[in-house]
């Protein structure tokens, strides 16, 4: 009982810590528009920083609900920059909480997830292994065709498990490892072409408690063209960087003048081609689903046939 009730524990705190959590995937989808913004002052762990936050309303349902807080990665720093990403009048799609004071773009996939799945497969694995003896004693006192019946099935339900976790653990880390990130590994077959840096600057940024860090803003323009202002370039760097790492990257590669490899998104965004740390997991993903995947099969073969 005491091993049953640190599992809920642990269970239900992976399924709801994490921003969005992973039970998220669970939530209402739906269409909003960015009505209005709402500056704050909230601790993130390291200090008091300033957010951000678009106020969304929910389009369409018979129910007129009130203005919903939407939870972004690009919320904290500088006031203008957060209200130029999520301009009022947009339209996104989130996924509204039950209780409907936040929601979360639909886009952002909980990073828990993962984790939340293979733990629910384990733990029912466990819960297999814990209560299959007691079922055995109970066909095994029965005795004769009740015994000889599910001796013979005893043996299909760990083949059935096994097969479930050789063929869900890899293909759920193989969606999730493409699909992760800004832009996802999947982002290898969108159309490629070379810009020319219009502008770049080093935008300093405040972390928290004192710290400060700092982005590489890059304007681009299409090298057979010259358009007014140029559009900006995204996926330069993971997150906020050191001001002196910042510095060294916008003068070795985005200097105005310099030409990059760019690729396009469906929605029209510009990325930097470049190597990420979520391609190399993506990849990986692959070799260990051709073996694994196989197995499982088989695994579902003898549990069926």
């Amino acid at each position: 009982m005491l091993f049953g009730g640190i599992a809920l524990i642990i269970w239900l705190a992976v399924w709801l810590i994490g921003q969005p959590p992973a039970i998220s995937m669970f939530w209402e989808r739906a269409d909003a528009i960015v009505a209005t913004h709402e500056t704050r002052e909230v601790y993130d762990g390291l200090g008091i920083v300033q957010r951000t936050d678009p106020i969304i309303e929910v389009m369409g349902g018979a129910n007129q609900r009130r203005p919903i807080r939407l939870i972004v990665e690009d919320a904290v720093g500088d006031r203008d920059a957060a209200i130029a990403q999520w301009p009022v009048g947009l339209t996104v799609s989130v996924r509204v909480s039950p209780g409907g004071d936040v929601a979360y773009p639909s886009f952002r996939r909980p990073f828990m997830i993962i984790p939340a799945v293979a733990l629910t497969i384990i733990l029912v694995v466990l819960a297999f292994i814990v209560f299959r003896p007691f079922h055995e004693k109970r066909w095994k006192a029965q005795g004769g065709e009740a015994a000889r019946k599910n001796a013979g099935l005893s043996f299909r339900p760990i083949a059935f498990l096994f097969g479930l976790a050789f063929t869900g653990i890899p293909l759920v880390l193989a969606y999730f490892f493409w699909t992760f990130g800004d832009p996802p590994p999947y982002s290898i077959a969108w159309p490629r072409s070379d810009m020319t840096v219009a502008s770049s600057t080093v935008r300093r940024h405040q972390v928290g408690n004192g710290t400060v860090a700092a982005y590489v803003d890059v304007m681009v323009t299409s090298s057979d063209r010259v358009d007014n202002g140029g559009v900006p370039l995204e996926g330069i760097t993971w997150g906020w960087i050191s001001i002196p790492e910042a510095e060294k990257l916008r003068e070795s590669r985005y200097l105005p003048g310099e030409t990059v490899r760019a690729m396009q998104s469906p929605d029209g965004k510009l990325y930097v081609v470049r190597w990420r740390f979520a391609d190399f997991l993506a990849i990986i993903i692959i070799p260990l689903g051709l073996i694994m995947v196989p197995i499982g099969l088989f695994a579902f073969r003898l549990a069926f046939g």
